[in-house]
């Protein structure tokens, strides 16, 4: 561990601290204690109406959720009685299964998970000091309709310390992962006297994550209406290591240096204006390690195998609107990326950009009609080979026009559960098309259809 990281980080959380006697702890509301089940999932049987199942066409990394496939998260969480005047724990766990079903595909073989696993505890010694040590999804405010966390979407492995107050928050964090990979990890059989041949640990490198998030909101009036910032900091290393490259040449190694990255980023946001409303802006700024994500493998290295040259910026919006018989959801982000390999003029540098609105009309209280429109671009840096062999700069483009009546227990767009027809006619320009293998039936239709039945819901899951 790099312990400069740790130090910076615990610097700035008592920063926070020291100013926080200053301030009244959060006022809490009376809750129930003991065993809560909650859930999150989705399921979603379609076709393509080609007589095939439905396929997937975006062409950035959030596309439209509409396409989604089937999706289930099972929470099983225990809150402790609190002890007069001391600490409150919770244990929170979340069993997640993907779209891996057998009346599906008649496989008994459901893919599964722990998304969640951690103990929280609060009111330590001081009302508004929390903690919690495990592996948890770590996030914020997301953009709904691409499924998307902009600005912090961490999938943790450690444990964290924040102070909590009516008007203000801060949380700091750290943790490691060692992916199952050989950039990352790697085993390497040797001869022993005694067993003959074992397998041992030759490369890991685990990766060391720390960041800081500070949160203000303001309240503008007793209807609710108010504002919030929020400000986002996060630190990556990763140690040295060699990776085994041949298993007849010993000597043929590649040297991967120690390699950081890091992030900022920052969201404004707009809340209470109408029932279920608001409106967020996210920026964020990474380079190194980070530019790639926090469980990606990183590509397109410099000379020394490290990613010190690579960047990324993202501006992206999400917003709400509702009034008695209609409402509006909307979403979009534009995201800027290099590699950090020196060539500029490759695949790997692109831009893309996507934006999607959701209308929709309240024929009756536990009737909507709503009805998405998205739209999808990508550009890339180098040329493209086509299926005639021919080479040049392609601009990519999908636009998905969506009807979706749904059934839902009432009160707008975030009430759940909801019963949905979907069908979604996507446009794909020539240069999208080329994208895929001559062979993929996506690279012969510039109108692709999708048509399906869902169902999505959650509940008790604010305790996470």
């Amino acid at each position: 561990m790099n312990i400069r990281f740790f130090i910076f980080s615990m610097f700035l959380l008592s920063f926070f601290i020291i100013n926080a006697a200053e301030n009244e702890p959060v006022t809490e509301k009376k809750e129930e204690r003991g065993f809560i089940f909650g859930s999150y999932g989705r399921v979603q049987p379609a076709t393509d109406l080609e007589g095939g199942s439905a396929k997937w066409v975006n062409i950035v990394g959030h596309g439209s959720r509409l396409e989604q496939g089937s999706y289930v998260e099972l929470d099983f969480a225990y809150l402790f009685e609190q002890p007069a005047k001391g600490p409150k724990f919770d244990f929170v766990s979340t069993l997640a299964f993907s779209e891996s079903l057998f009346h599906s595909n008649g496989k008994w073989a459901a893919l599964n998970t722990l998304r969640n696993l951690f103990v929280r505890a609060e009111n330590i010694i001081w009302k508004p000091l929390n903690m919690w040590v495990g592996s948890r999804m770590y996030r914020g405010d997301d953009i709904y309709l691409l499924d998307f966390w902009p600005l912090d979407d961490a999938n943790m492995y450690g444990g964290g310390i924040g102070l909590k107050f009516d008007t203000w928050t801060v949380d700091y964090y750290i943790g490691f992962n060692r992916l199952e990979i050989d950039w990352q990890y790697q085993e390497k059989q040797v001869v022993t006297d005694t067993f003959g041949a074992e397998s041992i640990t030759w490369m890991d490198r685990q990766r060391l994550v720390t960041g800081l998030k500070y949160e203000h909101k303001y309240q503008l009036s007793d209807k609710g209406t108010g504002i919030k910032w929020k400000l986002f900091a996060e630190l990556q290393r990763i140690g040295e290591g060699e990776k085994y490259n041949d298993p007849v040449d010993d000597e043929n190694l590649i040297s991967y240096p120690e390699d950081l990255g890091w992030s900022v980023g920052g969201q404004l946001g707009f809340y209470g204006y109408q029932k279920n409303s608001f409106f967020n802006m996210f920026a964020k700024h990474s380079g190194g390690l980070a530019a790639y994500g926090l469980l990606s493998v990183p590509w397109g290295f410099d000379n020394e195998y490290k990613t010190t040259n690579a960047k990324e910026f993202l501006f992206g919006l999400s917003g709400n609107t509702e009034f008695k018989h209609f409402g509006n959801m909307c979403g979009a982000y534009v995201r800027y990326f290099e590699d950090a390999d020196p060539n500029k003029y490759d695949n790997d540098d692109f831009v893309e950009f996507i934006f999607a609105i959701r209308p929709h009309v309240v024929l009756h209280e536990y009737f909507y009609l709503a009805f998405e429109l998205s739209h999808q671009l990508k550009k890339t840096n180098g040329l493209t080979r086509l299926s005639d062999d021919s080479e040049k700069n392609i601009l990519p483009q999908v636009t998905k026009i969506s009807f979706i009546p749904i059934v839902t227990i009432g009160g707008g767009n975030y009430a759940r559960p909801q019963l949905r027809l979907v069908y979604t006619a996507a446009f794909q320009n020539d240069d999208t098309k080329a994208l895929y293998n001559k062979d993929d039936i996506r690279s012969q239709r510039s109108v692709l259809h999708y048509f399906g039945l869902s169902a999505e819901w959650w509940f008790n899951v604010g305790h996470r």
